[in-house]
């Protein structure tokens, strides 16, 4: 068996800003239609865009996890990036990502399930409400609530749970579940546009702005395919051949974090003339603290080395937006849940890396 990658961390650097300066260059400037990347890829990125050091690229090749926080404009915005070169083919490793019910299976998982379609409740059925959240939707009144949810939700809440039963948790379960199929159903038919509005706060946030939001500060990487980005802006609208799409629930457990219960929209593209393959992640609604994230996993051929050159590099990049990350001082929640996260990363790389190589062998 072979032991886990070691996790290599790097800190800020201030290069990383020029990954949103060049996704807005590559906006502007004309792409070729088919799918393609320099010769000098990724070395090129991760040394010039990302901020790696020479020697840290030398780490990624050899198979140890290299991470970096990347610098953002918005102070409650995280932005993470990791790479770890795996010992597998491509087709093996896309193979194993399309089987969803094994791959999303990660470190703080506690539950998830995949919604068919058309989505039903028996898809939601291993979902109950955690203890914590009764309580606190019990108490919530739209713009002052510790779940997140849309101001409507909340008054229904108020109204359709008798709170004083000894059943009022698993009248709770019954109506998230029945919510998310409802929310899956009308997101397959509107896409972002039919995206939540967060009325917890005094302030509500529109889920499908931030997404749109993160959206357009994706790394360069991923403008070489514009198709499937514009897939993504325009579903369901839009289409494109060779994409596998899948919507899911989870609750994951990170500690000192509340359980989360999310919803998250997944997409998978191998276009045939591209050595790469894509999975993207879209946050769809999250129960605490996050207005939106998005995650990008590249699977890259990695060119022929010494050995049989059968392998790849995958590479994560991660953006979540929040609603209030204090940092400096005893409120630096920020530098809390950075650390939590960026832990959380490198942990999953490594696990990524294990499980592949082990399962090939």
């Amino acid at each position: 068996m072979t032991a886990p990658a070691r996790p290599h961390s790097t800190s800020h650097d201030t290069h990383s800003r020029v990954v949103l300066r060049l996704a807005v260059l590559l906006a502007l400037a004309p792409l070729p239609l088919k799918a393609q990347l320099p010769d000098s890829e990724p070395q090129r990125f991760l040394q010039r865009y990302i901020g790696l050091t020479p020697r840290q690229i030398e780490d990624a090749q050899r198979g140890t996890v290299v991470s970096k926080v990347l610098e953002t404009n918005d102070q409650d915005e995280i932005a993470l990036f990791g790479i770890v070169a795996i010992d597998v083919p491509r087709a093996e490793v896309t193979r194993r990502m399309r089987d969803l019910a094994t791959f999303l299976r990660t470190p703080g998982r506690t539950a998830f399930g995949i919604f068919g379609t058309p989505a039903s409740l028996g898809d939601a059925g291993s979902f109950v409400a955690e203890g914590g959240d009764v309580e606190a939707l019990q108490k919530c009144r739209p713009g002052s609530c510790d779940v997140k949810l849309p101001a409507a939700t909340i008054d229904e809440f108020r109204g359709a749970i008798d709170w004083s039963s000894p059943s009022a948790s698993a009248q709770v379960t019954a109506l998230v579940r029945r919510r998310m199929v409802d929310y899956v159903e009308a997101y397959r038919k509107g896409g972002s546009a039919a995206m939540l509005e967060y009325g917890d706060q005094q302030t509500p946030r529109r889920s499908g702005d931030v997404f749109t939001s993160l959206l357009a500060e994706s790394p360069y990487l991923y403008d070489y395919l514009p198709s499937f980005q514009q897939y993504l802006k325009g579903y369901p609208g839009a289409t494109l051949a060779g994409v596998s799409d899948a919507l899911y629930w989870s609750s994951d457990k990170m500690a000192p974090l509340r359980p989360i219960l999310g919803i998250t929209h997944v997409s998978i593209y191998a276009p045939p003339d591209a050595p790469l393959t894509l999975m993207s992640a879209k946050q769809l609604y999250a129960s605490h603290y996050f207005l939106g994230a998005f995650t990008l996993t590249t699977v890259l051929d990695r060119p022929a080395t010494a050995g049989d050159g059968k392998g790849v590099y995958y590479l994560v990049v991660q953006r979540m937006r929040f609603d209030h990350l204090p940092s400096g001082g005893l409120l630096n929640i920020r530098g809390r849940v950075l650390g939590k996260m960026h832990d959380a990363l490198r942990v999953e790389l490594a696990q990524r890396k294990l499980t592949l190589e082990r399962a090939d062998r």
